[in-house]
């Protein structure tokens, strides 16, 4: 499926700064962003909703984990702010 390989590129770009302290650069991740939007927006509102994010994986459950962890204040929609920070992120936890 074309989503399901845009996403994991655009998630292996967006983290392939990972072994840097504070993971990939704003300007990056904002890329990715973009690019993921727009393989997984099927509504065209220029919005990524859970279930759009959902969509693309094959598992429940990694599903739910990775699209809880970029949609961070849980409202549904992962807006490219929050993936930004989240992606930035990533290189912090340890």
């Amino acid at each position: 499926m074309k989503k399901i390989g845009m996403l994991t590129l655009m998630f292996v770009i967006s983290t392939s700064t990972i072994s840097h302290a504070a993971g990939p650069s704003e300007e990056r991740a904002r890329g990715a962003y973009k690019m993921i939007l727009e393989a997984t927006d099927v509504n065209t509102d220029g919005q990524m909703s859970g279930t759009e994010c959902k969509a693309v994986y094959s598992d429940p459950a990694i599903a739910d984990k990775n699209c809880t962890f970029w949609d961070a204040d849980h409202d549904g929609i992962i807006t490219e702010d929050e993936y930004v920070k989240q992606a930035m992120s990533i290189g912090d936890r340890k």
